[in-house]
């Protein structure tokens, strides 16, 4: 036995249990280590010889510190601590391999996975001194958890990290062996679905703990990371799309960078912008208008910065689908004639994507049909069937009396808007008839048949010396002036500009306030009803469709009495008969679980079968074509989700970046004039989860150590663990006492204190 403590001693000293093999309950223990130097002091309240207060205070140290050692002895301490028995048992450990580990973060700007492997396998590495004592099995875990032997098959090179499917596969792998413990190293990045606090509470209830080492930064200090980016077609043009961008940045405040949209080598898109404060994420918009009609994969890109410690995140690719679609159908009613009737038609036919088929009255009983596909269409006027009704995607009326309509066509309709999820616009005169019928459930604003109104609000669409007859410029409220509807211009103030320069419009149908949850959009600057300005346009979701209220018959004025190039006019009606179709379902539809996906990702396709009265279809037959970006073909059939009606569901694997098509193909039971085949895409890009809030999470590590009874610890104290995972308990652990009373440095400490008590007596004189 070695003079002083051996370093297993001081190492079970600080991992152990201390406590004494003889000894009582430790309060007692305490009270009689702080009773002697009580007796002492009393027996050298009187001595042989006069002592002064120095010597008397020496000698009573001395004396008390000897029989506290002595008593320390015989109470026989002891340190309680754990063991395992040499190679009887495993121990695992879990290295993270994901892109994240190739952030250049630590000390020296070397990279996590570099650090990491000198760590394990260095001349210095933990693996060596483990291995003695435990049988070592390695993993290497992202998307996927592996086996590995040595550092050369760690690349950093997986696009997700999955903490819960690593313990959940080691778990599965080790289970039958006598598991003593889990290293799991990691900068704590989760972009899995699952909970591994679950996982780990379970290693827990095992009595296997789980010793996690955090790696890399808790906040990277210098980044520009693109979060996020979301592009939607617009109703502002047909070939318009709004792309979001989301940008995130640290340590750069107050920096000019460029965000740039590249198809391919040519930019199509382009803003200067400055940089937020440290740590904040902005919001940015940009227009792009594709050039061709396809799918157009694009990528945005924002400056690369020298000091950037990620340049992997200053690139995002997103999908753009400007396929051909099928013309949104519009059915067009009118009573008569009217100057709106020919300019809205004007705007429609010059959209591709609407298709107006009008229905208008030309004299008693004459009616003219214009835009119809086949010589039945509307050929008995207004559609009696659902069948029939339901081809449409949305429904405007001019001025119609409620002789136009039988009950139960009007019934069809409100079932158009509330179950089809069409759209219905009521522009110009509503018929005092209609005021109580369906139609003024259905429309934004509450009708109120003319009689009621104040006599200075009668006066209806008729010119003349009246308040609602006369010239006006309608003012455009704060949900209008943002209204996809309404814009002229995407930069705020030009459209303000434009709106401003358009020409007065003249006459007024008065209705009741807008209902609850409606949304005005335009209103008369000056006419009030009930203490409220009178609403021009407003518009509201009915059911499953929408419905918009246009209370002039004047907005022909914006193209008349303006320039032949001003467009204002045909972009607003093209944009507001858009904004009623295009939610409106087809027979059809496909959708994908995500907007985008990574090399490896799992897709689901969903496709939607509606049959010819809209109602879910769960008889028909489908398959899926599937084209990747290398011009491979798969098929495979969908099948029917029963737990969801007329939904059918396909999966795969994505392997290929690029853009992905599938083309879904129909055979219904439920009528014919279905679409059979229906087509889609979807993209495949580099993933950008390792780098997005890339920094150490020793919170969620920490947790992990919690719940299953191991610790955490910082990269650099890595070593520490060598020692410390013997000595926790475990599973398979045994349970070891040391003695400390016999340690020949307590026993030379005691010699030491008891002649230095006699030579101070012998030299004071005392007996």
């Amino acid at each position: 036995m070695s003079f002083f403590p051996d370093a297993s001693t001081i190492q079970a000293i600080q991992n152990g249990q201390f406590s004494f093999a003889y000894g009582p309950h430790p309060l007692l223990a305490i009270l009689l280590f702080l009773v002697l130097p009580a007796l002492v002091w009393l027996l050298y309240r009187s001595t042989t010889r006069p002592l002064s207060p120095r010597w008397k205070a020496l000698l009573i140290a001395l004396r008390s510190l000897i029989a506290m050692i002595l008593l320390f002895m015989l109470l026989r301490p002891v340190i309680t601590t754990w063991q395992v028995e040499p190679q009887e048992t495993y121990l695992a450990v879990l290295v993270d391999d994901s892109q994240s580990m190739q952030i250049t973060d630590l000390e020296g700007q070397q990279r996590r996975l570099d650090v990491i492997t000198e760590q394990l396998y260095g001349d210095d590495g933990i693996l060596a001194p483990l291995s003695e004592r435990y049988q070592v099995r390695t993993f290497a875990f992202s998307d996927q958890v592996r086996r590995i032997s040595d550092a050369s098959e760690l690349s950093a090179e997986g696009n997700a990290s999955g903490l819960d499917q690593a313990l959940t596969q080691v778990r599965e792998q080790l289970g039958g062996l006598p598991l003593s413990a889990v290293v799991l190293i990691s900068d704590g990045a989760d972009n899995a679905d699952a909970d591994p606090l679950l996982s780990a509470r379970e290693f827990g209830a095992d009595q296997v703990p789980i010793f996690t080492v955090g790696a890399g930064q808790t906040q990277i200090p210098l980044d520009i990371g693109i979060t996020d980016v979301s592009a939607a077609s617009t109703i502002l043009d047909n070939t318009v799309f709004d792309v979001q961008v989301n940008l995130a940045q640290q340590g750069f405040a107050g920096r000019p960078v460029r965000l740039r949209i590249m198809d391919g080598e040519t930019e199509v898109a382009a803003q200067s912008i400055v940089l937020g404060p440290d740590g904040s994420s902005r919001r940015y918009e940009l227009e792009v208008s594709p050039e061709r009609r396809e799918p157009i994969l694009y990528e945005l890109q924002v400056d690369e910065l020298d000091e950037e410690i990620i340049l992997q995140n200053n690139r995002y690719q997103f999908l753009v689908d400007n396929s051909e679609r099928p013309p949104l159908n519009i059915l067009y009613v009118d009573g008569h004639p009217r100057n709106e009737f020919k300019f809205i038609r004007r705007a429609a036919e010059g959209d591709e994507s609407l298709r107006l088929a009008s229905y208008l009255q030309t004299g008693p009983g004459r009616f003219y049909r214009q835009g119809i596909n086949t010589p039945t269409e509307l050929s008995d006027g207004f559609p009696a069937s659902a069948e029939e009704l339901f081809k449409y995607d949305a429904v405007v009326m001019g001025d119609i009396g409620r002789e136009f309509f039988s009950d139960a066509q009007l019934t069809l309709l409100q079932d158009f808007v509330a179950e089809r999820g069409g759209g219905v616009l009521m522009a110009g005169m509503l018929d005092d008839a209609l005021a109580d019928s369906v139609l003024g459930d259905i429309l934004p604003v509450t009708p109120v048949r003319s009689e009621t109104l104040p006599a200075f609000l009668q006066g209806g669409l008729r010119r003349g010396n009246h308040a609602t007859g006369e010239l006006f410029a309608p003012r455009l409220t704060s949900a209008g002036e943002f209204s996809p509807l309404l814009r002229l211009d995407s930069d705020d103030a030009v459209n303000r500009r434009l709106w401003s320069e358009l020409p007065a419009l003249q006459g007024i149908y008065v209705t009741g306030r807008p209902k609850p949850g409606a949304s005005v959009l335009l209103e008369h600057p000056s006419l009030q009803y009930q203490n409220q300005a009178v609403p021009l346009m407003a518009t509201q979701r009915y059911g499953s469709g929408r419905s918009m209220a246009l209370t002039t018959a004047s907005t022909w004025r914006w193209q008349m009495l303006m320039s032949s190039e001003d467009d204002s006019h045909q972009r607003i009606w093209r944009q507001s008969l858009r904004w009623l179709a295009q939610d409106a379902p087809a027979r059809v539809s496909i959708s994908f679980d995500r907007q985008f996906y990574n090399a490896g990702d799992e897709v689901v396709v969903s496709a939607t079968v509606l049959d010819a009265e809209y109602e879910p279809d769960n008889n028909a037959l489908l398959y899926l074509q599937r084209t990747d970006p290398l011009g491979d073909v798969s098929d495979v059939a969908m099948t029917w989700d029963i737990d969801d009606n007329g939904v059918y569901r396909s999966g795969f694997n994505a392997d290929a970046e690029g853009i992905h098509r599938v083309l879904v193909d129909v055979a219904s039971a439920a009528g014919t004039g279905i679409e059979t085949e229906k087509q889609a895409a979807f993209v495949v890009t580099p993933s950008l989860r390792e780098y997005n809030n890339a920094g150490l999470d020793s919170a969620m590590l920490s947790r992990i150590a919690d719940a299953s009874g191991g610790r955490y610890y910082d990269l650099p104290q890595i070593r520490q663990l060598v020692n410390d995972i013997e000595h926790v308990p475990g599973a398979f652990s045994r349970e070891v006492q040391e003695d400390l009373w016999d340690l020949p440095f307590l026993l030379a400490l005691l010699i030491v204190l008891m002649s230095l008590d006699w030579m101070a007596r012998r030299y004071r004189g005392l007996s």
